[in-house]
């Protein structure tokens, strides 16, 4: 019966074309079983986690000053098996953090930025800042004290920026003061302009990933097909193998993300009070190194932390593939990009550490 409906859709509809060729698409042989990469199928897997467990929440959430508290609570300890969708959401959204940062480093190290892939690194930093963004605007929601004072720090922060700072604080709070208008702001693009963003950066990035292919990690020549010579002609079916591969992958995440939310449950501290500023706001790990460094440029250089660090930062790495246009992608022949990314890990890593001592 299965089969019988399948082939009358196919009728009508003619999606097995499209579908076996997407399928069929050949997987390098260097790149099946290698853990470094599934990082983006398992990013995927992890946003669509993150959808599913989103849609459910919003299901019960009341975006507003008054409800925003209560409706969570309700969710994590009233509503049936609500604690594990919101720790599933939680936890997720630090994994993906890591995936996501883990993936850009692998294409940096394996200098998969290189010609033809320009456009792919520059959507994959887009899709960076995307998953930094859902972060940030879906910390204030739950609406407590650690959440409504480290958005306020995150917010002044911005809106120290020279020049476009004060228009900027506004657009994000809907005012001078947080409340009703910050609140809907950044659930409005939490759940919806966020995703549409997401939703076209990442069929960008799956067509460019599927017409230039991976690169080898010990390729020493900038190929226009990724593959050269011998490799091209080895490789595995994306489906079933190396599909299969990632998905295993991906349910053993699953399953440890529901673990995680069964023994470390999703935080929620007490309702947020706009005047209780005893609170000492820390934001999520995966900030914490950007709040300590803020802390070495106080009054008038904090510019240098808000501004020139970031555009020095970003800008090096959107200007990368136009900079290092040389055939080397060998990481251990590449001193100067190498020396960067050794020492930007290690910033972060001291800084994270600094301020966890705090």
């Amino acid at each position: 019966m299965w089969r019988r409906f399948l082939t009358w859709l196919d009728d009508r509809t003619g999606w097995s074309g499209p579908l076996a060729k997407i399928l069929r698409y050949p997987v390098p042989e260097h790149a099946h079983r290698n853990p470094l990469f599934t990082l983006g199928g398992l990013t995927l897997a992890l946003f669509l986690v993150q959808a599913v467990t989103g849609m459910l929440l919003a299901m019960y959430y009341e975006p507003s000053p008054e409800g925003a508290y209560r409706s969570t609570d309700f969710i994590q300890f009233e509503l049936p098996l609500g604690w594990l969708v919101r720790g599933v959401h939680h936890w997720a959204a630090s994994l993906i953090v890591i995936t996501v940062v883990l993936h850009l480093a692998r294409t940096y190290l394996y200098g998969a930025y290189k010609r033809p892939r320009e456009l792919t690194w520059l959507i994959g930093i887009v899709l960076f800042l995307v998953t930094v963004a859902f972060s940030f605007t879906g910390y204030l929601l739950p609406w407590d004290q650690t959440a409504y004072w480290a958005t306020k720090v995150g917010t002044e922060i911005a809106g120290s920026l020279p020049g476009l700072g004060p228009l900027l604080l506004r657009l994000m709070r809907g005012g001078l003061e947080m409340g009703q208008a910050t609140l809907t702001r950044f659930y409005a693009t939490h759940i919806l302009i966020l995703p549409g963003i997401l939703v076209l950066m990442l069929a960008a990035h799956l067509l460019l990933m599927r017409r230039y292919g991976l690169v080898g990690p010990l390729a020493g020549q900038a190929e226009g097909d990724g593959q050269g010579g011998k490799q091209r002609d080895k490789s595995v079916p994306f489906y079933p193998d190396h599909l299969l591969y990632e998905a295993i992958i991906a349910l053993v995440v699953i399953f440890l993300l529901i673990a995680a939310s069964r023994f470390f449950p999703a935080p929620l501290g007490a309702e947020a009070d706009p005047t209780d500023a005893s609170v000492v706001p820390r934001p999520e790990w995966y900030f914490l190194f950007y709040y300590q460094l803020l802390t070495y440029f106080p009054g008038w250089l904090e510019p240098v932390a808000t501004v020139l660090i970031p555009i020095f930062f970003f800008g090096s790495l959107v200007l990368l593939p136009f900079l290092d246009t040389g055939s080397e992608r060998r990481p251990w022949k590449k001193p100067v990009t190498t020396g960067a990314f050794i020492f930007y890990a290690l910033a972060v890593v001291v800084l994270t550490a600094l301020a966890l001592m705090r």
